[in-house]
């Protein structure tokens, strides 16, 4: 009999904690064992996981945060199942999340990654966006069909983390890296694929939060672009360690790469922010090391804040979107 850890990474969830608890505890398959790892919140939410504590384990890290990679890593180790999903704090499951996961795994016995699209709901929980691919199958992929779909369907993936469930070997030779930064999510399911197929239940079977408390949410623009330039160029500096990548899936880190680098520049001159601005050039230097060509709107973008300086650059986009 296959077995099914749920586990909730926390730090400072208390908004929105009990309501992933309860989607984890309400399931139609009940999980045989649900965990929160909690990275030393300062808030309620130790407090609230407590009322559940007879029907859940709890564990608890004094030297915490340690940020939100190091906690999904740890909250992986407290499981005993054969099959671990991550819960974020502020995410859901659906009812059947685990039945049908289950009924997946029948057919494919031997596949060790499954997922299942999730809507898209606000802090309120009301839903904004709903996957418009999903046919209700179950489909089957090689390490390569997976990251091609990962990449090019959804918005802006096929899945996210809600709704993901992984054999526990797999986090042995494929843990979550902190390196890859932002994406770190991204960055494991990319890397999955090289040691196992990968199914997926084409049903809305989860929802993922979008808030202004999120690792995403909280961060300020300028902030995020800069983290994201960084995490594609580190994406291209490992590219040949992954077997099942492609030139496809190369443009693709190439695209997001300069995209968020030239934003970086482009931020930093609106904004007359130096350190953006020498970030951005220090990103797109690395690119160009790396025999990357750049479009032709950031050459003459560049070239014009030679020579015209960026005072006079600023000027000339104002508001303009960029």
């Amino acid at each position: 009999m296959r077995t099914f850890s749920i586990v909730i990474p926390t730090c400072n969830g208390a908004d929105f904690i009990e309501q992933a608890l309860l989607s984890a505890l309400n399931q139609t398959r009940k999980a045989d064992e649900i965990i929160v790892s909690d990275d030393n919140s300062s808030d309620q939410t130790m407090a609230i996981c407590q009322k559940y504590k007879d029907k859940i384990r709890i564990y608890h890290n004094p030297n915490g945060p340690s940020g939100f990679v190091n906690g999904w890593n740890k909250a992986i180790t407290y499981a005993t199942s054969e099959y671990i999903s991550i819960l974020h704090q502020d995410d859901l499951l659906a009812p059947t999340f685990l039945e049908e996961v289950e009924k997946a795994l029948w057919i494919y016995p031997k596949v060790r990654h499954f997922f299942a699209p999730c809507n898209y709901i606000d802090g309120e929980g009301i839903s904004i966006q709903e996957p418009d691919y999903c046919d209700k199958l179950i489909h089957q992929y090689t390490g390569k069909e997976y990251v091609i779909a990962y990449q090019t369907m959804g918005h802006p993936h096929i899945h996210r983390c809600p709704g993901v469930i992984t054999h526990r070997d797999i986090f042995k030779v494929c843990p979550y890296r902190e390196e890859a930064g932002h994406i770190a999510d991204d960055d494991f399911f990319y890397r999955v694929g090289q040691y196992t197929d990968v199914v997926g239940i084409l049903k809305p079977l989860a929802s993922y939060r979008l808030h202004q408390k999120s690792e995403t949410g909280h961060l300020k623009n300028n902030k995020l672009i800069h983290r994201l330039a960084n995490d594609y160029i580190f994406q291209l500096r490992h590219f040949s360690e992954n077997k099942v990548f492609d030139k496809h899936t190369y443009q693709y880190f190439v695209y997001n790469a300069i995209h968020f680098a030239f934003n970086e520049y482009v931020i930093g001159v609106k904004c007359n922010d130096m350190d953006l601005m020498t970030q951005g050039i220090r990103n797109l230097k690395i690119l160009k090391d790396m025999n990357i060509v750049y479009p032709i709107k950031v050459k003459l973008f560049i070239l014009f804040s030679w020579l015209f300086g960026t005072n006079i650059i600023r000027l000339f986009i104002g508001n303009s979107k960029l």
